[in-house]
């Protein structure tokens, strides 16, 4: 696919490649490429659950500009060309935003469906659709006797074996003015 050219201007300041760059898609993911695409959406979602739908789609997109990238022609401030890894992508590519996201819908559009479907799938088998009709609590085995309530116990925090005889004071007089008597 034909960029902008990115490549840092000629001494004299006109671009590079006038006519623009030109950046190489693989075909299609390899299971390594693939399988790293899926777990960076899973690793997101886990160091971030906060993290939201659209910001798992840019990291899955930069992911596929980081495993797919092919080829370019990007060449340096002296003219040698820019060998494709990791660093320069992030460098070269990722560095210019319009241009990364140009490469990024395209790369979306050619391995989204080997990453994503495969991840619905497994979705939508590994659990059964809602609302259910049945019970989802586990059954309790019928033959289980559940254990009798225990005897109420006393809250007395003493003895209560022993009693004694108490009478009633005549009116007008207190246990106070009595044991003062």
């Amino acid at each position: 696919m034909n960029i902008e050219c990115i490549c840092p201007p000629r001494a004299d300041g006109e671009p590079r490649h006038p006519a623009g760059d030109t950046v190489t898609l693989r075909e299609r993911l390899d299971f390594r490429a693939a399988l790293t695409a899926r777990n960076t959406m899973i690793l997101l979602k886990t160091e971030d659950p906060d993290a939201g739908t659209a910001e798992i789609l840019a990291a899955l997109t930069e992911t596929y500009l980081l495993v797919g990238v092919e080829s370019w022609s990007l060449v340096d401030a002296k003219g040698k060309p820019v060998e494709v890894s990791k660093a320069a992508i992030r460098e070269c590519l990722l560095s210019h935003p319009d241009v990364a996201m140009t490469v990024g819908n395209a790369a979306d559009e050619l391995y989204s469906a080997s990453v994503i479907l495969p991840l619905v799938a497994l979705a939508r088998t590994s659990s059964p659709p809602t609302p259910t009709t049945e019970s989802t609590s586990a059954p309790r085995p019928s033959s289980v006797k559940r254990p009798r309530p225990s005897k109420p116990s006393s809250i007395t925090p003493f003895r209560t074996d022993v009693t004694v005889t108490t009478s009633a004071l005549p009116v007008g007089v207190s246990s106070s003015s009595q044991s003062s008597a």
